[in-house]
């Protein structure tokens, strides 16, 4: 479909300034320390806005608007590998030309923002991009929302509706659904709803032991019938991270989901399949397809990498008329980049065993697991992750050791995170635009870092 102005001077100047804008973005390929009368700019411009928003910033960092691939600028001019993204929006890395077509695109139309009421053809080319890579379940639908806890917000109404008056639902420990009013309850982590009333009911059962994988199959399913005995008819949906970003990157094999989604069909209970940070981040486009576990999904929640958010519904959960609305689908350039998106990462050759995601995973862990075996021995005591989602422990994997750190990892040139607790881990996001040479790079500082700053 077109979509805004169009004539052979625009077009001309398109090309030129696509170009021009790569090009500049280029120049933005190493890792650098701040330029000589910049190195305040960072600080003074935080202080300010730390005061404004009440709460202060974990890192040091505000950026440019300059970098490429896994390089992001700061506003003094220092260059920092990004293997955080944003907390996942940034799959592709920075400056992808995804991401530049898409912004000049946008401002050849005539709004910014795209809504409900009154749609544009990104929206709708998105929609139908997404229902085309799952059409090997009976997700049949998709809804726009804010954001990935709203998309969660969303995914509950639905099966609320469907399955009223049970209204408990059934989660996982170590969850993370959100901070809505809603997810907060969900969410397993307490400290994250200090001080809130309870809005709803729910029960967390274990998850995947890493620990202890043998047992885990038997005592989550023994969890799950204790509290459907005592809540008898009562809960609407299991919903759960198959790989859980906020615990740690912790996941069990296809058989484990397999087993537990076969008893929630049994009971008449809705899965519920919360995929805000793995899409696009696994050995397929979703986690859930990435396990084979298609035909059991009934309800799946996305955003992050997708650059807007949403659920995919089966047709048994299309709500009835009134339930959910809402102003805004996205920015135009983000429903844009979104629907290229999706054709670029499932037309390429990124997924399945000899795609580039499988490969980036097996040669990231494989050198972790070269130093902990070697000069980090005793000093990383784990490694793992699936894809581009990769976690490690450093020291005694306290919260404190590992917060340190990830800021002693910021100041040598890697921007990570942390995730999970009793352990705490080092947590990376991967862009797909590393080249093999940028991950021997990122050793080497991790290797570094590691050796300077755990004793």
């Amino acid at each position: 479909m077109e979509y805004g102005v169009r004539n052979n001077e625009i077009n001309d100047q398109f090309d030129k300034l696509f170009s021009s804008i790569l090009k500049e973005q280029k120049n933005f390929m190493e890792v650098r320390g701040p330029e000589e009368g910049k190195k305040h700019l960072v600080e003074d411009t935080l202080k300010i806005y730390n005061q404004e928003r009440g709460k202060g910033i974990y890192f040091n960092y505000v950026s440019s608007g300059r970098g490429h691939g896994p390089f992001s600028e700061l506003i003094d001019g220092s260059v920092k590998y990004d293997l955080i993204g944003g907390i996942g929006p940034n799959l592709l890395g920075h400056s992808h030309p995804i991401y530049i077509k898409a912004h000049l695109e946008a401002a050849l139309g005539d709004t910014v923002m795209c809504g409900n009421l009154q749609p544009y053809p990104q929206a709708i080319e998105l929609t139908s991009n997404l229902l085309k890579a799952v059409e090997g379940s009976k997700l049949k639908h998709f809804w726009f929302t804010g954001s990935g806890s709203f998309a969660n917000d969303l995914a509950l109404k639905l099966v609320w509706q469907k399955k009223d008056p049970a209204y408990r639902v059934i989660a996982f420990t170590k969850a993370f659904a959100g901070r809505s009013v809603a997810t907060q309850d969900i969410t397993h982590n307490a400290s994250y709803r200090q001080g809130m009333p309870k809005s709803l009911d729910v029960d967390h059962v274990p998850h995947f032991d890493q620990n202890n994988p043998e047992e885990s199959l038997k005592n989550t399913l023994a969890a799950l019938e204790e509290v459907t005995t005592k809540y008898p008819n009562q809960h609407c949906a299991l919903m759960l991270e198959i790989i859980q970003g906020e615990g740690g990157f912790i996941f069990g094999p296809k058989e484990y989901y397999e087993e537990i989604f076969k008893w929630a069909k049994k009971k008449g209970i809705y899965i519920w399949v919360d995929e805000v940070q793995t899409f696009g981040r696994t050995h397929e486009l979703f986690a859930f397809q990435t396990m084979g576990l298609d035909q059991y999904v009934d309800i799946v929640s996305v955003g992050k990498a997708l650059q807007v958010c949403g659920v995919l519904f089966s047709e048994e959960l299309n709500p009835k008329p009134g339930l959910i609305a809402g102003t805004f689908n996205g920015s135009v350039s983000a429903l844009s980049t979104g629907s290229r998106l999706i054709k670029y990462l499932t037309e390429g050759n990124f997924y399945g065993e000899n795609g580039r995601i499988k490969e980036l995973e097996h040669k990231f862990i494989s050198k972790l697991t070269h130093l902990m075996k070697n000069s980090c021995q005793d000093k990383i005591t784990y490694v793992g992750g699936i894809g581009t989602m990769i976690a490690f422990e450093v020291g005694d994997s306290s919260t404190e050791t590992v917060s340190n750190f990830v800021k002693k990892l910021f100041d040598n040139g890697i921007i990570a995170f942390m995730a999970g607790k009793e352990p705490t881990r080092v947590r990376l996001l991967l862009p797909l635009a590393m080249t093999d040479e940028h991950i021997d790079d990122i050793i080497t500082i991790i290797e570094s870092t590691i050796l300077e700053q755990i004793k």
